[in-house]
């Protein structure tokens, strides 16, 4: 895949701004600011993640980390590209292998990514109606209840290196888990082989990581080689 500079996100517009400047507030209107600026950072992601998709054909690896019911799956295989999937919620998992039944270019993982390899608890939410939500299962946050399976965890570095090749997108959804991740690969980006890496953070959960997650978008244009989006909704 043809690499292209990173987009910058610059509060261009005097409404950018002023919501740049406002997020900083205490309370409310600050809160308020953020998710109205992360919204509209949100919308240019989405349309920076489609023109990456337009550059991908059969030939590439991409990854789709937090694969769920296969949404997104379906949408990397349609590229021609190799997807590995992976997703450790086994309801989830029957979803997205139903999904994704009979494409020669999908390859499915029942194994959540985190920056180490080994077992951890997955939380998951049940449901009134039976099953679990298994949107928001996570090897991180507690969704309560106390209904958790252990599951198997490939460390990220693993994770690329199963692809065979320099991979050219990565897909990141995957609950709190992001966090140690993207510190290893800004510590040391050259020991990560991929092209490009759409992350949905989820510092409104955490927000002990908001100062985290503010730097490495500062940063993130500085990576040698590899584009990192941090504002994908």
């Amino acid at each position: 895949m043809t690499r292209t500079a990173p987009f910058v996100f610059r509060a261009e517009t005097p409404l950018l701004r002023l919501l740049a400047a406002a997020q900083a507030w205490p309370g409310y209107f600050g809160r308020s600011a953020r998710r109205k600026l992360l919204r509209r950072y949100g919308r240019v992601s989405i349309q920076a993640f489609d023109g990456f998709l337009g550059r991908i054909g059969p030939g590439d690896a991409v990854l789709d980390l937090g694969a769920n019911a296969g949404v997104f799956t379906k949408k990397l295989a349609a590229t021609g590209a190799m997807v590995h999937a992976y997703e450790p919620d086994p309801e989830a998992f029957v979803r997205l292998s139903q999904a994704v039944a009979g494409l020669a270019n999908v390859r499915l993982y029942n194994a959540a990514v985190a920056a180490k390899a080994g077992s951890l608890r997955l939380s998951r939410k049940k449901l009134a109606a039976g099953g679990h939500q298994t949107v928001a299962s996570s090897i991180v946050f507690d969704n309560g209840g106390g209904d958790g399976i252990d599951v198997e965890v490939v460390s990220f570095y693993d994770a690329l290196a199963r692809c065979g090749q320099r991979v050219a997108l990565v897909k990141m959804d995957i609950e709190g888990a992001e966090f140690d991740i993207l510190e290893q690969v800004f510590a040391a980006p050259w020991d990560y082989g991929f092209d490009a890496m759409f992350v949905e953070t989820h510092e409104r959960l955490a927000p002990e990581k908001t100062a985290l997650i503010d730097r490495l978008r500062r940063e993130a244009a500085g990576l040698p080689q590899r584009y990192v989006n941090l504002y994908w909704p």
